[in-house]
């Protein structure tokens, strides 16, 4: 007898790809939390538009969740979960300026 995989169950093209934001643990459609695009040890940069290449880092776009993980990146541990280093203290002053209705993005 041969054995025939299981097709997996698709979702539907009309629902936008699910993210969960990385503060709050709250699950929504991509298209609504904020995209921090980047790669460990180089360099990472809010990206609005979810175009820059590398990986995804996904944030409640209001909130408290962007306040919270600028202070989170900004510790030595915190920084050191994405190994951001430096740049995550650039990044957390770009978000928080963000918020503040600033030019940081």
């Amino acid at each position: 007898m041969s054995r025939r995989k299981r097709a997996c169950p698709r979702r539907s093209s009309a629902s936008e790809p699910q993210r969960t934001c990385v503060q709050c643990g709250a699950v929504r459609e991509k298209g609504g939390l904020l995209r921090i695009a980047g790669k460990p040890g180089v360099g990472w940069a809010p990206d609005p538009g979810g175009k820059l290449p590398g990986r995804g880092i996904y944030l409640c776009p209001v909130g408290e969740c962007v306040d919270r993980f600028a202070a989170r990146i900004r510790t030595p541990k915190g920084g050191a979960r994405w190994k951001m280093g430096v740049a995550g203290k650039e990044l957390a002053d770009r978000l928080v300026a963000s918020r503040c209705g600033g030019q940081g993005m």
